[in-house]
C-alpha cells in the first residue's frame, strides 16, 4: 500500500509553542510588547486587575498601534509561524520588525486560560477573537479546531487590546514576580539609543500584592548610567574598522580620547555594523562613595541611596546586553549571565580585567540579513554560529582598550592593586648592609667597646650567612615556579604537536597486539612484515614525542642547580625548535643571527623562560598582522663596551610608545593581549635580572623591539 499524505499537526502544537518555546512569563510579556512595537504603537499599557479575585482577574495589554483588519487576523495572525513579518521586514511606519518568527501571540497561553483580542484598524472597524486555550489540549487535529472571528464598526481609535484571564495562574504573580517583571521591562528598551517614541506603562488595580497595588508607573531604564567611572563607546563597521571614544570621569578635566584601529577577522566572523557602549564602575569603597556624593536617588522613592543600596542597584544594572532595533535580546544583559566570560578572565588577572558586575554594556547589532546573528526560536539568545563567535571577539578586543587605559590610570593614581617585582622585593628584604651600618652607628653613639662591637658584627655576619642561604633557596623556588608558569603558556604546543603521535600509538597498539597473537597461532611472512613496518612507524612517532618533551625540558626542571657556562645561540635555537610547527603554520620566518661562539655564565632555564615568553607574544601579534607580506622574528647580538647586547625584534603591530614610556609593559598584570595574564614580560624581565642583566623595550615603528643587556664580566674570557 502506498499513497500521498499531508502532515496534520495536532491541536497540542499550539500549547507546545506557548508552553515550551516561550521561556517564561517575562518572555511572554516581552513578546507581546514587541508585537505592539511592530504595530507602530507609540505606547503600550500593561494592566494587572483584580488579581486577588481569581474569577475577576485580568491581565490586559493595550497599544495604540495601527491594529489589524479582518483579513489580516484570519490570514496572518491565526497562522502559526507565518512568514508575513519576515517578508515585509518593516512596519508601515518604517520600523524594523522584531517578531519575525510568527509565534509571539501564542505567548498569551502562558499568561492565562483565555484570550479576548480586540483589534481596531484606522477605519474604526474592530475585529474580535475569543480563544479558550484548553481546547488545544484535546486529541483533535489543529484544522479541526474552530474559532469565532467577528468584525464590526465601533468607531474606536486604532490599536489592539489583549484581555487575558489568568485563572489559577493568577497565583504565580507574587511580589517577587512583579519586581522581576519590572526589572525585565526596564532592561527591555536600550536607554542609550535614540529611537522613535515608544513608551511602556504598567498599572496595578486591586492586586492584593504588597507594594504593587493601586498604582501606575512609566517604565524607565535603570538610573546611574551617567555616573560611570570609565566609558568606551563607538562603532565597528562591516569590515572591522573600529572608531571609539574613551572617557574617564573618576577625576575632573580628563579629556576624551579617540581610538581608531582595525580588527582582523575571518569573513565568516564579521558581524557588523555594530554599535557599542561600555560603562564601567570601579566598585571599590571610594568609587561607591563618589556615586553617593553625586546625589544618586532611588527612582521610585526619591530618597538618597546608601552604600548597600547603591551596590545592589549596580548589581541590577551591570551586565552586557545585546540589542537589536533598540530592544534587548534575552538573556544577554541579565545579572549573572556572563556570556562574554569576563569573570573567568578576571580571576586570571584581577588587576586589569573587568568583571561582569563592573560593566553596564550595550551592544547594538544589525538585522540578521546584515549581521548573520539570528535569534533562536525559543527566544533564549542568538544562534551560536561563527558570527556569534566574531561578536564575542570584537567585544573582547574593544573592551581591552578600556582595560588598558583604566589599568594605566589606576596605577598612576594609586587606585590599583599594588604589584611587586619579586626579585626587587627579595633583594630589599635581605639587604643586610644597610641594617649592619645602622647598628654600628647606634652602638658607637652609645660608646660600646670595640670588643662588643666586633661581637655584634660577627653575630650579624653569621645571621646574614644563614639568611643568604634561605634567600638563594627562595630565588630557586621562584625561578622554578616561573618556569612552570611559562610551561603552562605553551600547553597548546604540547596538545597540537602531541595529538598526532599519541593518536597513532593508541590506534596501532591493539592492532599490532592482535597481529602478534595471529602470528603465534600460524607463522605468516606477510603478517610479520606488516608488524615490523608498523613497529618502525611506531618508533618514529614515539621519537616525535621524545623530541617534543626534550624541547620542553629546560622549562620543566625541578631544581635549578648552579650557574654554568651556556651558549646563547643554542638556547635560541632550542626555543625556535619548540615553536617550529607554529612558526611554519603561521608563515613566520625565524632568524637566529647571534654569534654562535658567545657563551655566558648563568642559568639556561632563565634564558629559555625569557625567550619563550617573547616568542609566544610575537606569535600572537604577528598572527594579527594580516597586512604583512613577510612576518619575521630576528634575534641578533653585538658587543658594546662593557655589555653583550641581544636584540630581539619582530615586524608585528609593535608596542604603543606610551606603554614603553610609562613602564607599564613590564608591570605584572598588564597585558594588551585579549585573555593575557600580564605575567609573561614581567617574568621575562626578572629571569634576566637574576643573571645580572636587564631586559629593555625600545620603541620601533616597524614592530616590537626588546633588548637584553648582559654584563661583560659574565662572558667567557675569550669575549671579555
Amino acid at each position: 500500500m502506498k499513497g500521498v499524505y499531508n502532515f496534520r499537526p495536532s491541536a497540542r502544537l499550539i500549547r507546545t509553542i506557548g508552553d515550551d518555546i516561550i521561556k517564561d512569563v517575562y518572555a511572554a510579556v516581552i513578546e507581546l510588547i514587541k508585537n505592539a512595537y511592530d504595530a507602530d504603537a507609540n505606547k503600550v499599557e500593561l494592566k494587572f486587575i483584580d488579581l486577588a479575585n481569581i474569577e475577576k482577574s485580568k491581565i490586559i495589554i493595550k497599544d495604540d498601534g495601527h491594529g489589524m483588519n479582518y483579513e489580516t487576523v484570519v490570514n496572518n495572525w491565526m497562522v502559526p509561524a507565518t512568514g508575513d513579518k519576515l517578508t515585509r521586514k518593516k512596519s508601515p511606519g518604517g520600523r524594523y520588525m522584531l517578531g519575525r518568527k510568527g509565534i509571539g501571540r501564542f505567548a498569551t497561553s502562558i499568561l492565562g486560560n483565555t484570550l479576548l483580542m480586540e483589534t481596531t484598524e484606522k477605519s474604526g472597524i474592530t475585529t474580535m477573537v475569543l480563544i479558550d486555550w484548553s481546547i488545544f489540549n484535546t486529541e483533535k487535529y489543529l484544522d479541526e479546531i474552530e474559532l469565532l472571528v467577528e468584525s464590526k464598526t465601533t468607531g474606536q481609535k486604532s490599536g489592539t487590546e489583549l484581555i487575558i484571564e489568568p485563572g489559577e495562574r493568577v497565583f504565580e504573580w507574587t511580589e517577587k514576580e512583579m519586581e522581576l517583571l519590572i526589572k525585565e521591562l526596564r532592561k527591555l528598551v536600550s536607554p542609550i539609543i535614540e529611537k522613535e517614541y515608544f513608551q511602556i506603562g504598567i498599572e496595578f488595580t486591586n492586586t492584593g500584592i504588597k507594594n504593587y497595588d493601586n498604582m501606575q508607573k512609566k517604565i524607565d531604564p535603570f538610573p546611574m548610567l551617567d555616573l560611570f567611572d570609565y566609558r568606551l563607546s563607538g562603532k565597528i563597521d562591516e569590515k572591522g574598522n573600529v572608531s571609539l571614544v574613551y572617557q574617564n570621569q573618576v577625576e575632573k578635566n580628563i579629556s576624551p580620547e579617540k581610538i581608531n584601529f582595525h580588527i582582523n577577522l575571518d569573513k565568516g566572523k564579521l558581524c557588523g555594523p555594530l554599535e557599542l557602549d561600555f560603562r564601567v564602575f570601579d566598585r571599590d569603597v571610594k568609587a561607591i562613595e563618589d556615586i553617593i556624593k553625586r546625589g544618586r536617588k532611588d527612582p521610585d522613592t526619591g530618597r538618597y541611596l546608601g552604600k548597600l543600596e547603591t551596590r545592589e542597584l549596580l548589581n541590577e544594572l551591570c551586565g552586557v546586553g545585546v540589542y537589536r532595533n533598540g530592544f534587548r535580546i534575552r538573556p544577554y544583559g541579565e545579572p549573572g549571565y556572563d556570556w562574554l566570560m569576563l569573570d573567568k578572565e578576571r580571576v586570571q588577572n584581577p588587576s586589569m580585567r573587568i568583571g561582569s558586575n563592573q560593566i553596564a554594556g550595550f551592544i547594538t547589532i544589525a538585522d540578521d540579513e546584515l549581521s548573520h546573528l539570528e535569534e533562536k526560536s525559543a527566544r533564549d539568545g542568538l544562534k551560536e554560529n561563527s558570527y556569534y563567535t566574531g561578536l564575542m571577539e570584537i567585544a573582547w578586543r574593544c573592551l581591552a582598550q578600556l582595560e588598558e587605559r583604566r589599568f594605566d590610570f589606576r596605577k598612576k593614581t594609586g587606585r590599583g592593586r599594588k604589584t611587586v617585582k619579586i626579585e626587587t622585593e627579595l633583594n630589599a628584604l635581605f639587604d643586610f648592609d644597610t641594617f649592619k651600618n645602622s647598628i654600628k652607628r647606634e652602638l658607637k653613639k652609645a660608646n660600646v667597646t670595640p670588643q662588643t662591637l666586633t661581637k655584634v658584627e660577627n653575630i650579624i655576619v653569621k645571621t646574614e650567612k644563614r639568611k643568604s642561604d634561605i634567600f638563594d633557596q627562595i630565588k630557586d623556588t621562584v625561578a622554578m615556579y616561573q618556569g612552570q608558569v611559562t610551561l603552562g603558556k605553551i600547553i597548546m604546543v604540547i596538545i597540537h604537536e602531541g595529538r598526532k603521535p599519541l593518536k597513532y600509538l593508541k590506534e596501532q597498539s591493539p592492532r599490532i597486539a592482535r597481529w602478534i597473537k595471529e602470528l603465534k597461532e600460524e607463522y605468516n611472512t606477510y603478517l610479520l612484515d606488516k608488524i615490523i613496518d608498523r613497529l618502525e612507524d611506531t618508533k618514529k612517532e614515539a621519537l616525535l614525542l621524545i623530541d617534543l618533551f626534550n624541547r620542553l625540558d629546560p622549562l620543566a626542571v625541578r631544581k635549578r642547580g648552579n650557574r654554568k657556562e651556556i651558549n646563547i645561540y643554542n638556547i635560541i635555537k632550542r626555543s625556535e625548535e619548540l615553536f617550529k610547527n607554529e612558526l611554519l603554520e603561521k608563515k613566520i620566518t625565524f632568524k637566529n643571527e647571534v654569534n654562535i661562539k658567545i657563551t655566558f655564565w648563568g642559568w639556561e632555564q632563565d634564558f629559555s623562560i625569557a625567550l619563550t615568553n617573547l616568542i609566544d607574544n610575537s606569535l600572537y601579534w604577528l598572527s594579527m598582522s594580516e597586512d604583512k607580506k613577510e612576518k619575521q622574528i630576528i634575534i641578533s647580538s653585538q658587543y658594546d663596551d662593557e655589555l653583550l647586547i641581544i636584540d630581539y625584534r619582530d615586524n608585528g603591530p609593535g608596542i604603543a610608545k606610551k606603554y614603553i614610556e610609562n613602564g607599564l609593559i613590564f608591570e605584572p598584570g598588564f597585558s594588551t593581549k585579549p585573555g593575557g595574564s600580564g605575567l609573561g614580560l614581567s617574568i621575562a624581565g626578572e629571569t634576566i635580572e637574576r643573571n645580572k642583566g636587564v631586559l629593555r623595550v625600545l620603541y620601533d615603528s616597524e614592530g616590537a623591539y626588546f633588548r637584553i643587556e648582559l654584563p661583560s664580566g659574565e662572558l667567557h674570557k675569550e669575549y671579555k
